[in-house]
């Protein structure tokens, strides 16, 4: 029979605070969008946890633990909106700026025109006297 590992707390604990740490954590699968809970345990000693858990779970572990808790899903599908409104805010922001951007070298030239105009030598009209003003 196969020994069985025993419930070691201070593995549970750092197990939880390594998925609270999620992308943090050196253990997260960014591809996968998965915390590899297999190379963890492996990191920690706890071989026979893991095969336990590939024995109920199925293999590969990290794929079919995470397949099964549906709030593993729900915090996916989460993240997964979070993205595309980070992606439609990014673009707004974009947008936004090109705008601002556009403004500035608008006003630019209307400040390098008038700067012209400016320099511009004014022509001052000098009228002849009238022979009626003469006296």
């Amino acid at each position: 029979m196969a020994q069985r590992h025993s419930p070691d707390p201070g593995l549970f604990k750092a197990l939880q605070e390594e998925v609270a740490a999620w992308e943090a954590s050196p253990y997260f699968l960014p591809e996968e969008e998965l915390f590899d809970v297999e190379r963890f345990l492996k990191d920690r000693g706890a071989e026979d946890l893991c095969g336990q858990l590939e024995q109920v779970y199925g293999r590969p572990l990290n794929v079919c633990f995470w397949r099964t808790l549906l709030p593993y899903h729900k915090l996916r599908r989460l993240r997964l909106e979070i993205r595309k409104e980070e992606a439609e805010h990014d673009r707004k922001r974009a947008l936004y700026l090109e705008s601002v951007q556009e403004a500035r070298r608008s006003l630019r030239e209307l400040l390098a025109t008038l700067a012209e105009e400016h320099q511009k030598p004014h022509l001052r009209l000098v009228r002849p006297p009238d022979s009626f003003d003469a006296p």
